[in-house]
């Protein structure tokens, strides 16, 4: 047995899901402070210890008692276990990758058709290749622009900080297959920053080192014209286009 603290290892397995403190705290029905308290030894026992190694995927007696190994290595996935997950990756099966709540619907983010799917901003926050998209994160639908990747989605603009190019409800096209290191100065970005629960929809400004990243509206009456630096937030995607209709 190793001397890593209790918070160590909840911080470990977040990690390990790809969870912030909030995304994970949502999954087992608690707060985010709650998580925090957990990590930073503040709180030493808790009732969501078990749920937190089940959404996490970690071993239980390893995250509560100290014992064994992170990952049950022992366990190994049945043939049929991997088909029904490649095929659920393939957006050709029901079957669930991840818990969900009971009678949860997921809706494909892989299946190549003619429409993309409308996200919630809160869905697009927490945005990842293998976290489900459920019935409830879709506003609804747009024609799928040609160049878009099987996992592209749409977004509807909120607010007023891109005008005048972008108005509110405009449907915009989000590209989540772009790397940082791929986008240019003055591209259009979807990025979640710190804790926010939301994405936000804003232009990357490039300095001559990625320290001196930093968003910025295109409405030039916006009251916060330099905002946070993109070091503090994850890229979701690059903005490639908007649906208009005539």
């Amino acid at each position: 047995m190793n001397n890593e603290k209790l918070g160590d290892r909840v911080r470990k397995a977040r990690k390990y899901a790809g969870f912030t403190q909030n995304q994970l705290a949502k999954k087992v029905e608690t707060s985010q402070g709650a998580i925090s308290d957990i990590e930073n030894g503040r709180n030493k026992e808790s009732s969501s210890l078990y749920d937190i190694a089940k959404v996490t995927g970690v071993s239980a007696d390893w995250l509560i008692k100290n014992q064994g190994e992170m990952l049950d290595v022992d366990k190994k996935p049945s043939v049929d276990d991997l088909r029904a997950q490649i095929k659920a990756m393939q957006g050709q099966s029901s079957g669930d990758l991840l818990d969900a709540p009971i009678d949860t619907q997921h809706a494909s983010m892989s299946d190549i058709s003619d429409m993309v799917p409308i996200l919630s901003w809160v869905a697009a926050g927490s945005w990842s290749n293998v976290e489900p998209v459920t019935m409830l994160d879709i506003k609804g639908k747009a024609p799928r622009p040609p160049n878009l990747s099987k996992l592209g989605f749409a977004l509807r603009v909120r607010g007023e900080s891109m005008l005048p190019k972008f108005e509110p409800d405009d449907i915009i096209y989000v590209e989540p297959q772009t790397g940082l290191f791929a986008l240019k100065n003055n591209d259009l970005v979807i990025v979640q920053c710190n804790d926010d629960t939301e994405a936000t929809f804003k232009q990357l400004v490039l300095g001559e080192t990625s320290a001196d990243m930093y968003l910025r509206p295109l409405n030039p009456n916006w009251h916060e014209q330099k905002m946070v630096p993109m070091g503090e937030c994850n890229l979701v995607g690059k903005v490639v286009g908007k649906y208009v209709e005539y």
